[in-house]
């Protein structure tokens, strides 16, 4: 049954149920609204599972989380590029992640109060006093873990996260995530897979700054910062693709009025002319294509070389080095 459920053909079935259940709102009879929820609460806990390869502890405060919300899950999903098990995976692998973040940031802070307790409790403060010094160190603590990367740039993110392995309790969920993490001992590996991430495109699927934070043994909230920094870097290439697409744009306006004009023209040497001009066209509109393409991968060789102080040789090694490495473990 699970590999129906997982089945692309049956998940672009359900797809189209899901979305047609919610284009007729309140219309919708309820025996299709009980039998899509009941199929919804068996997909989240078989994605957590199947999918994500969570343990049966973590699928399964996911799947208490998101029952809370089934009807509002199910009325949020749109006519999109994912499929209705992709929304249900990015929706299970956010909710874990966010577990997965408090509890870490609760046990920094937990571990401190164990220590000020004492002191507090020795200088004969009462229950009700020691609560609310206790919530003001909580707040005070939470701010300095979002706040205590904040002054590193993209150079000194890199080089801290490579030389330091905070080794939290994070769980590995397959065999090829346990040798990408042993792969990833060294400072030169872990440098030169954080380089790779950066040639990735935004919200690249499978890369996420849990799942990062996983495999490399540090801190998600470093990873975060990281790639924040990379999204504020692809933001400038953003601009620099729309200003491409525009001359692309134009070029091929250009290209259409050109091929108008051949076709109406009756002077060969007119015509001999105005195809030089079109061939012009053609390979200036191919040249901003190919630059889109470049520039819609991620952060570029060049730019990664100057913002990190390395040469663009040393980038290329690290790409190709982490490349194969990649394809080495998803072949064993």
């Amino acid at each position: 049954m699970k590999k129906d459920y997982l089945s692309r053909e049956e998940d672009i079935r359900f797809s189209k149920t899901v979305i047609d259940f919610n284009t007729l709102g309140e219309e919708a009879d309820e025996k299709s609204r009980i039998e899509i929820r009941e199929r919804t609460k068996l997909l989240i806990y078989i994605v957590s599972r199947d999918i994500l390869h969570l343990s049966y502890d973590d699928a399964s405060s996911v799947f208490l989380e998101l029952e809370e919300e089934l009807d509002k899950i199910i009325a949020s999903y749109k006519v999109s590029n994912a499929t209705f098990n992709q929304y249900l995976k990015q929706l299970c692998q956010y909710r874990c992640r966010r577990m997965k973040q408090k509890k870490y940031q609760n046990a920094l802070w937990e571990n401190a109060f164990f220590m000020e307790e004492a002191k507090y409790n020795a200088r004969g403060l009462g229950d009700v006093e020691f609560l609310e010094i206790q919530k003001k160190e909580q707040s005070k603590s939470l701010r300095i873990q979002q706040d205590i990367y904040a002054e590193f740039d993209m150079k000194g993110i890199i080089e801290f996260i490579s030389r330091n392995k905070n080794v939290p309790d994070y769980p590995i969920y397959n065999k090829m995530e346990l040798k990408l993490r042993k792969a990833l001992d060294t400072y030169t590996s872990r440098k030169r897979f954080l380089i790779f991430i950066l040639t990735l495109p935004r919200n690249s699927e499978g890369f996420d700054s849990y799942d990062i934070a996983r495999v490399m043994q540090t801190d998600e909230l470093a990873i975060s910062h990281l790639l924040l920094l990379k999204d504020e870097a692809l933001g400038f290439q953003e601009e620099k693709i729309r200003e491409i697409q525009s001359r692309a744009s134009k070029h091929w306006r250009i290209m259409a009025k050109l091929i108008a004009n051949i076709n109406l023209e009756s002077d060969e040497e007119k015509k001999r002319i105005l195809r030089d001009h079109y061939q012009t066209q053609v390979i200036c509109h191919k040249k901003n294509v190919r630059e889109i393409k470049r520039a819609s991968a991620g952060m570029s060789r060049s730019t990664i070389a100057t913002v990190i102080g390395v040469s663009r040789s040393s980038v290329s090694i690290a790409i190709k080095e982490i490349s194969s490495l990649l394809e080495v473990i998803a072949k064993d």
